[in-house]
C-alpha cells in the first residue's frame, strides 16, 4: 500500500495565494479606484530621471477614485521591482498598505505625496490608501 499523496499537481496551487488574496474580506468597505491610464513605455520613452535610483521604467499607471489620483511608475532592475508613486488628492496623513499574495507592507505617503516601495519580487500587487475620516481606497490589481 502506497503513501497519500497531494492530489493537486504542484502548478495547481501556484495561484492559489493570488486568488484568495482578491477575495480578502479585509477591506469590503473600502472604496475602488479603477484603473484609468496604463502606458508602457516604448524603448526611446522608457528612460527617466529616477531609472538611475530605481531602474528602467516599464509601465506607467494611473487609478482614479473621486478626489484621488494615484499615478505609479513600475521599474524593473533585474529580478526585482520598484514602484514610485505619487497620490493627489484631499488628505492630511496618509497610510499606504501594499497587498501581496503572501504579505501586507505598510508606509505614510510622503507630505509632497510621494512614495517608493523598492525589493518587490515579480508578480500582483494592490494598494490600500488609509486617509483619517474616510473609508480606505483600494486599486485594481496590477502586476509589478
Amino acid at each position: 500500500m502506497g503513501h497519500l499523496t497531494d492530489p493537486l499537481p504542484p502548478w495547481a496551487w501556484a495561484g492559489r495565494a493570488t486568488a484568495l488574496a482578491a477575495f480578502d474580506r479585509g477591506d469590503d468597505e473600502a472604496a475602488i479606484a479603477r484603473l484609468t491610464s496604463e502606458t508602457v513605455p516604448t524603448a526611446v520613452t522608457h528612460r527617466s530621471v529616477d531609472e538611475g535610483r530605481h531602474g528602467m521604467v516599464v509601465a506607467a499607471l494611473r487609478f482614479e477614485h473621486e478626489d484621488l489620483i494615484v499615478h505609479l511608475r513600475v521599474h524593473v532592475d533585474g529580478r526585482l521591482r520598484t514602484v514610485t508613486g505619487l497620490v493627489f488628492g484631499e488628505y492630511d496623513h496618509a497610510l499606504l498598505r501594499l497587498r501581496r499574495p503572501d504579505s501586507h507592507e505598510s508606509l505614510y505617503v510622503g507630505e509632497d505625496g510621494g512614495f517608493t516601495v523598492s525589493g518587490l519580487a515579480k508578480g500582483p500587487l494592490s494598494l490600500s490608501l488609509h486617509r483619517s475620516g474616510r473609508p480606505p481606497m483600494i486599486t485594481e490589481w496590477f502586476t509589478v
